[in-house]
């Protein structure tokens, strides 16, 4: 993969179109979300999306819960356009908007009351003092009993458990690619470099250790913590403010 700055809309392109195969499980760990947010299915309230790619995440909520309104983040162009195409029907219940991760102007402009803050395959992008940073801010845009759930890259413990992780995510694109498209195209770019356990590009992915991250959002003050799914080295976790 490239680094932060030669990543470019042509690299976005190609995650759009491989990523419903190279991510384990994506519909799952939705759901999952989807099920964790506290709220009922036809309360109204506010989320947001950090790094919402092209707005699958976003459009799994919007269906579970009608009356929600989703502000989705993205830094790249094209995926903010995929996204607008793939929400259509809920054009009047989500806004938009170009951000940069590595700054923090946008939050500022983030109002405070949100019932859920979701983000998947973003935060990683972030250093440990970054993520703990953000999470703290994180926190402030809650309303109270308010989610923050994040699915993402969590860093291996040891040299075995990474390795495992290698094993284990080659094994389900594989898996992914036969059943989905009957041949074996998406696994076989996926060898090139895409499996971060097996060929990290420690300039772009920084994953951080999953117990590091909750301790972070036990000390930040949040509840309810957990790690509530993990396979190949993806882990869906977060916690609620108070």
């Amino acid at each position: 993969m490239s680094d932060r700055e030669t990543w470019s809309e042509d690299d976005s392109q190609k995650f759009m179109e491989l990523s419903d195969l190279v991510v384990p499980s994506r519909e799952e760990q939705a759901r999952l979300i989807c099920d964790l947010i506290p709220a009922e299915p036809g309360e109204h309230f506010m989320g947001v999306d950090i790094g919402c790619g092209e707005g699958k995440l976003s459009k799994a909520i919007l269906e579970r819960y009608a009356e929600a309104q989703m502000t989705l983040l993205d830094g790249s162009e094209s995926m903010l356009t995929r996204a607008a195409e793939n929400l259509g029907e809920y054009a009047y219940q989500i806004d938009l908007r170009a951000f940069d991760l590595f700054q923090t102007d946008w939050l500022d402009e983030l109002p405070r009351r949100f019932r859920c803050i979701v983000s998947s395959l973003a935060i990683h992008h972030l250093d440990d003092a970054g993520k703990r940073a953000l999470f703290a801010r994180l926190f402030e845009h809650l309303a109270p009993g308010g989610a923050l759930l994040i699915a993402d890259l969590v860093h291996p413990p040891t040299e075995q458990v990474a390795d495992a992780w290698a094993n284990e995510w080659d094994r389900d694109v594989r898996e992914q690619s036969l059943a989905r498209t009957g041949s074996l195209h998406a696994f076989e770019l996926f060898q090139d470099g895409w499996n971060h356990y097996r060929t990290p590009d420690v300039e772009f992915d920084m994953p951080s250790l999953l117990s590091d991250q909750l301790r972070w959002l036990e000390e930040i003050g949040f509840t309810g913590i957990g790690c509530f799914w993990l396979r190949a080295g993806h882990a869906v976790y977060g916690g609620y403010k108070p």
